[in-house]
């Protein structure tokens, strides 16, 4: 039936559905009847018409001190919905508060790195968006990148308008560039470790993590992303030590 189906969405198990549905066509009806007709125990059948009453979907009635069931008005049902729609709209909000939070835990839990492969242009997507998710839920704003021109053309084919978000998120940038060309951009310091060749391998170093980028077989774009505070951080001083020495 398509109504066991819709009840099964609710968020109702099949034994509580078995007694609406047998409330609902049968009429007011008794425990003892309620468990010979739907084939259960008593005290099944109790714990199904208790969370159908929560919800308003059966109503309870004495007749000679004796306990009857019986259904609502199927219109119910909507209020039902109705509460289920109210309670998702209070934990999206709720869960949009506590985002930043949960992220960071994501972020840094665990005691071993992880370490994630991603293949084509969704995957190099998935990596630069987390770029923007990560630094904008952190207080220092400012990540790190070895840009190669052999790869850069290609890295943000897969994301056009990252740069309009990155500086739509007050995100600044630090790029240490392999190879000719890089356009000053806005948030952005760049300074040039060869002007004359690139490298195989285009790298991001923000928060507690890595990614890399290079060029597999068949011209595939491919990324690892290393979640991992420490190799960050040792990537992270590397990086520093290098943008010194460039400026002299």
């Amino acid at each position: 039936m398509e109504i066991q189906h819709v009840l099964q969405q609710l968020g109702f198990n099949d034994k509580e559905t078995r007694v609406y549905l047998t409330l609902l066509s049968g009429g007011p009806s008794s425990v003892r009847k309620l468990a010979a007709d739907t084939d259960m125990n008593r005290g099944t059948v109790y714990d199904a018409l208790k969370l159908l009453q929560r919800h308003g979907l059966i109503g309870i009635y004495q007749k000679h001190k004796k306990q009857f069931f019986l259904a609502e008005d199927p219109e119910k049902l909507v209020e039902v919905v109705e509460h289920r729609e109210r309670s998702i709209s209070a934990l999206r909000r709720q869960l949009a508060e506590l985002l930043p939070e949960i992220r960071s835990v994501y972020a840094f839990g665990g005691t071993k790195p992880v370490v994630k492969y991603y293949e084509g242009p969704k995957g190099v997507n998935i990596i630069l968006r987390d770029v923007l998710q990560t630094m904008s839920g952190r207080s220092d704003k400012q990540y790190r990148v070895y840009s190669s021109l052999s790869l850069r053309q290609h890295l943000y084919e897969a994301f056009p308008h990252f740069t309009q978000e990155r500086i739509g998120r007050n995100l600044r940038v630090k790029v240490i560039a392999m190879g000719a060309g890089g356009e000053d951009q806005p948030l952005a310091e760049r300074r040039w470790l060869s002007r004359d060749e690139g490298a195989p391998t285009y790298s991001i170093i923000y928060g507690p993590k890595v990614a890399f980028f290079s060029i597999g077989k068949n011209d595939t774009l491919l990324g690892v992303l290393i979640e991992d505070a420490s190799v960050a951080e040792t990537e992270m001083i590397i990086f520093d030590r290098v943008w010194e020495a460039l400026a002299k």
